[in-house]
């Protein structure tokens, strides 16, 4: 499925459909692929089954989009402020820029 056949379901789900005008018509998309070129995130639309966060999670990779840089940057170190408290072991508030 595309990105055009995604917009298309989604106009009727009542949950997405606001999000839609964000992206909708724009020439381009983010997108997010794993090494396997699965598609992860397509920020801030939706996000996949295989990025869910379970008790058995390990590592968090944290994306934050935005229009505004300095919301984006403010909500990013709070919610890398807000995971790193939930560490535990040897990894404990270890946060790396990527």
């Amino acid at each position: 499925m595309d990105a055009n056949a995604l917009f298309e379901v989604f106009k009727s789900d009542i949950k997405m459909k606001k999000f839609l005008p964000i992206l909708e018509g724009k020439e381009r998309y983010p997108v997010f692929y794993d090494q396997d070129r699965n598609v992860l995130s397509l920020p801030p639309i939706i996000n996949s089954e295989k990025t869910k966060i379970t008790l058995d999670t390990k590592n968090v990779f944290i994306e934050v989009t935005g229009t505004d840089m300095m919301k984006a940057k403010v909500c990013l170190a709070v919610l890398g402020a807000q995971f790193s408290s939930h560490c535990a072991g040897e990894w404990q508030h270890k946060i790396e820029q990527v």
